[in-house]
């Protein structure tokens, strides 16, 4: 089956398209034609010259800079002909749209999704005919990708499922930055090398208003320099594009709108640009020292409702700390005459889906002509909407900031340019409104503390602004208007946001990055190439399960196991400075004076003592490698990027640290993991179902099941297993609680009675575990089919039906996606066949008798079909540790080490070339992530010898490989690599096999036959 459907993918026609077809494309897209500006750079990079994308693109708010994600999959498209000409495509496959904002409503995300969706739904004309080559360059039956990374669990990975995929991936400095540099916030070390490999190689990175990220876009720079150190380059194209409205001024190719549509009030862009926006100044004099919160955020309040009237009823109000956020929704959210809503980046994506849903939506510019709202809405923002949101409001009130991130503010208000009256007011606290012709120097209180995030600029852009007042004391922030008062050179700089030079990158840096399995120690710490000097500006992951209870380890080790099985998932975490969460934790004060600038400075916190001040605990979730313990109350133990879950009961108030609506749930695991793995859950546990709403009838069920659950197991096995599919139907036809219903009914669809009693697992004697294993058809395409990196799960998969998986069909199965990616990836045929050969030799270690009784749960296993992956294979630590004991196989012991002294004594299925042969044996090595450089240490005193038959040649080897000595030879060849491919072509090699493996995996999982 697989087989055909790939041979009439790529026996598609390929449409030549050249740079007069971009028009047209966009026109059918978007209903409207291009600007001038977005066609010529269109011209630029579909027909380029040496550089296909300029270093910048200097273009100010409102001008359609998201058009670029049309460009760039229109010029990948124009590229699928060389294919059938058997050319390198150099078009990049990967656009990451990027952002230093923790974004609340991303406009490149919804562009690129509609723009996935109208390709995929295409049936003629230019549409589909685009839609066509890029299907061909996919080697799939979608012709785009789009994706958000926000956090780094489990949902967000799902763009690095396939290298050859035309994908757009909307995300953060932070989220980008510290996988390129091989330490993925959030993430195993597994994992490190493929996001790192896939990022700098076949990529465009277009860094949107990246003032403040200029250090991220130096590094950005400096890996582009030092791919060419390779001895063999590799020679894909990553292209780092910063946008902005006044780019840095080193930038020596810059692209700008030269046309005339900018300046003509005639034109859709004119009127965006020339539109008045007049703006008053007010000095909040009350709002200095420990009361600068509370008086600002009610003179924000006040000032946003005075705005108010019968043409003005989609008001933004925008202030700089969360705090103030807060306070000023407290103020608004009681007036009866309005609707409020709060928006902050501290806030999960389940509960800010369906506020941005429910009134955001209106808001959208391109609905602000047509739009009626029955009340005013008020919305109340930080810096999460200053960047990336396509909203358009009829007034604005601002707390004062610097004059780059005040000109982004003023970019969401009539950011249409319609004919109404579009007002503002810019508001300062008494403390930092400085020197002014309303405030001499000798009347104002002295102060030289600096804005956290604006510095010195905040003050010195207020008395820039007063010094500009016309005569109705008022400044016009639209674009043209304020145009013509920019000063230029130092004098401008002095009024943006200050910005710091990333630390200058050496190739010893990236030496140690690039080991990833073991880590080096010390290892250099990557946020100050992401964000220059600054201290505690990373975020941590949060999440909130009220199944997990930490307060002995017998309960610890049921809490560990339940994780295991329902994993946190990226739409049910926010996020949280680790200043503040490790403030938090110590039981300290925990007001949130931080901004949403990703990385933002904030204040100093107690990072240095190994010593726990309270005695409430929280998990610090690594996925597979979480202990014991990763189970701390001390919050130096917190790192940048941790995954953390708190036990529902924490006694610490989780609204000091995110904002959540007065009605929303703490534990939405469930819900979560149905959406990121497009797989249904079910946890039954007595503090989970006791917060079902009463209108669930099967509510006293569900609790009379769990009480005595382990004993009543114990007793009869199948009677717990009868009452549990009573319970799923009853739960399915329940007509409220949607998500439980839902999940109900795939649960009960999916397992038969008969089979069900391998679906649960009973947690720590009162709760129970019922995973899916059947994926959701509506969510399969969004779900992330992204493999963990340790042997359980990557071998606990089977066919759909629950059948094993037979190794002799897994390995060509591997093989022939291994080879499909690098001819999509136009590798030459030497590299090619490397990478095939290696896809037919990974798993041979998996041949291990004991292996293979891991594979049956522990069960002896004396012959028969040698499997490579099956259902029986342990999920949970405590069933894995069981099935090690049972089955012999020593503890951290790795199939993929086998799989090498097997391949070593098969030279026939070994390249002739040394060269070649290294590279096989190290991708073999390396596809679980280890062997970057060393391989692990496992202590196997056994002698068994493990024979298999492959293509005609007998592999043996008996013993422990010895892999993990230091004169092995595997670290000297991941060396010799490195220096030939470099530290991102190797590690794009790479995932080139490993993402072989998975995708077979995952087709193995859909599939019923094994052909």
């Amino acid at each position: 089956m697989v087989c055909v459907a790939l041979w009439i993918i790529a026996t598609m026609a390929v449409t030549e398209l050249n740079a007069t077809d971009f028009s047209a494309f966009f026109t059918a897209l978007w209903g409207q034609v291009p600007f001038a500006w977005q066609e010529e750079l269109a011209r630029r990079v579909v027909e380029p010259a040496e550089s296909p994308w300029p270093d910048a693109l200097a273009l100010p708010t409102a001008s359609g800079k998201t058009a670029c994600l049309d460009i760039a999959v229109f010029a990948l498209a124009a590229q699928a002909s060389c294919l059938t000409r058997k050319q390198v495509i150099t078009a990049p496959r990967r656009i990451f749209f990027v952002v230093d904002r923790r974004v609340i409503v991303d406009t490149a995300y919804e562009r690129a999704l509609l723009l996935a969706d109208r390709l995929q739904s295409a049936t003629d004309g230019i549409l589909k005919r685009v839609a066509d080559n890029l299907r061909q360059i996919a080697d799939d039956g979608h012709p785009l990708a789009a994706y958000v990374l926000r956090g780094g669990m489990y949902r967000s990975e799902a763009w690095a499922r396939n290298p050859l995929q035309p994908t757009v991936v909307a995300s953060t400095v932070d989220q980008v930055g510290s996988r390129l540099l091989f330490r993925a916030y959030g993430r195993g070390p597994g994992t490190w090398p493929i996001y790192a490999g896939l990022i700098a190689n076949d990529s465009l990175i277009l860094l949107d208003e990246a003032h403040c990220a200029l250090p991220f876009l130096q590094t950005l720079q400096a890996v582009r320099r030092l791919q060419t150190w390779a001895q063999t380059p590799l020679g894909r194209c990553f292209y780092p594009v910063v946008m902005s409205a006044t780019p840095p001024p080193d930038m020596k190719d810059v692209f700008a709108d030269q046309s005339a549509e900018r300046r003509d009030p005639g034109h859709p862009l004119g009127r965006r640009q020339l539109a008045s926006k007049p703006t008053s100044l007010k000095t909040v004099e009350k709002a200095t020292g420990k009361q600068a919160t509370p008086v600002l955020a009610e003179a924000c309040a006040k000032a946003g409702a005075a705005l108010v009237n019968a043409q003005r009823r989609a008001i933004v109000v925008f202030v700089n700390r969360v705090a103030t956020a807060r306070e000023t929704y407290r103020t608004l959210r009681n007036q009866r005459d309005i609707d409020a809503v709060l928006l902050t980046g501290r806030m999960r994506p389940v509960d800010r889906d369906a506020i941005v849903q429910r009134h955001l939506t209106p808001l959208h510019s391109n609905r602000s002509a047509q739009r009626v709202l029955e009340k005013p809405l008020i919305v109340v923002a930080t810096q999460t909407l200053e960047v990336g949101a396509d909203l358009d409001f009829d007034g604005l009130v601002t707390e004062c900031a610097s004059l780059d991130a005040l000109r982004q503010r003023f970019g969401r208000l009539n950011r249409m340019g319609r004919p109404i009256e579009a007002r503002a007011m810019i508001l300062i606290r008494g403390d930092q409104a400085g020197t002014t012709e309303n405030k001499p120097e000798a009347a104002k209180k002295k102060t030289d503390k600096a804005d956290p995030v604006y510095g010195q600029a905040l003050t010195a852009t207020w008395t820039w602004l007063h010094k500009h007042k016309n005569k109705k004391h008022e400044v016009d922030f639209g674009i043209a208007p304020l145009d013509r008062l920019l000063p230029t050179g130092n004098e401008l700089a002095a009024l943006n946001a200050p910005v710091l030079d990333a630390a200058v990158m050496l190739p010893a840096h990236v030496d140690c990055w690039a080991q990833t399995a073991p880590q080096p120690r010390p290892s250099p710490d990557v946020a100050p190439f992401l964000r220059g000097p600054r201290e505690n500006g990373a975020d941590v992951q949060v999440c909130w399960r009220a199944d997990v209870d930490l307060t002995n380890a017998t309960t610890q080790e049921a809490s560990l196991e339940s994780l295991s099985l329902c994993p946190p998932s990226s739409t049910e975490t926010l996020p949280v400075s680790i200043s503040l969460f490790r403030r938090w934790l110590a039981g300290e004060d925990t007001e949130d004076e931080s901004a949403d600038v990703e990385g933002s400075r904030v204040a100093a916190d107690s990072d240095g003592e190994e010593t726990a001040t309270t005695d409430y605990q929280v998990i610090r979730w690594r996925g597979a490698e979480t202990q014991p313990e990763d189970i701390t109350s001390v919050p130096a133990r917190i790192r940048p990027g941790d995954v953390i879950v708190i036990p529902a009961r924490h006694p610490r108030p989780w609204h000091q640290l995110g904002d959540l609506p007065p009605d929303a749930e703490l534990d939405v695991g469930d819900r979560a993991y149905r959406l990121s793995r497009g797989k249904p859950v079910l946890r039954l546990h007595p503090a989970l179902v006791a917060a079902w709403p009463d209108s669930v009838s099967a509510k006293t069920t569900a609790l009379t099941l769990l009480n005595g659950l382990e004993r009543k197991y114990e007793d009869d096995p199948d009677e717990v297993t009868d009452a549990l599919h009573n319970l799923l139907t009853a739960l399915a036809g329940s007509p409220t609680a949607s998500w439980l219903s839902e999940s109900a009914s795939e649960l009960h669809a999916g397992f038969p009675r008969s089979k069900l009693s391998h679906a649960y697992h009973i947690i720590g004697g009162n709760s129970l575990v019922l995973v899916g294993r059947h994926r959701i058809r509506k969510l399969v395409h969004e779900a992330d089919h992204f493999s963990d990196e340790d042997d359980a799960a990557a071998s606990g998969l089977s066919h759909k039906d629950g059948q094993p998986v037979r190794l002799d069909k897994h390995l060509p199965g591997v093989e022939a996606f291994a080879r499909r990616h690098a001819v999509g990836c136009g590798l030459p045929d030497d590299l090619t066949d490397a990478l095939a050969r290696a896809g037919l030799l990974h798993d041979l270690g998996k041949a291990d008798p004991r292996f293979q009784s891991m594979l049956r749960g522990g069960t002896r296993w004396s012959g028969g079909t040698l499997l490579a992956k099956s259902a029986q294979m342990p999920r949970t630590p405590a069933a894995r540790r069981r099935a090690h004991t049972a089955s012999g196989y020593p503890q951290g012991g790795r199939h993929e080490l086998l799989s090498v002294r097997l391949a070593e004594n098969g030279w026939g299925l070994l390249p002739e070339s040394a060269e070649l042969r290294d590279l096989v044996l190290h991708l073999v090595a390396s596809h679980h992530g280890h062997c970057r450089p060393f391989a692990p240490v496992v202590v196997d005193t056994q002698s068994l010898e493990v024979e298999y038959e492959l293509n005609g040649s007998t592999l043996r080897w008996a013993g422990p490989t010895s892999l993990e000595r230091l004169d092995s030879g595997v670290a000297d060849r991941y060396w010799r690599l490195t220096r030939r491919y470099g530290w991102w072509g190797l590690a794009w090699l790479e995932a080139l096999l490993r993402l072989a493996d998975w995708r077979r995996s995952e087709w193995e999982e859909t599939h019923n036959d094994g052909e």
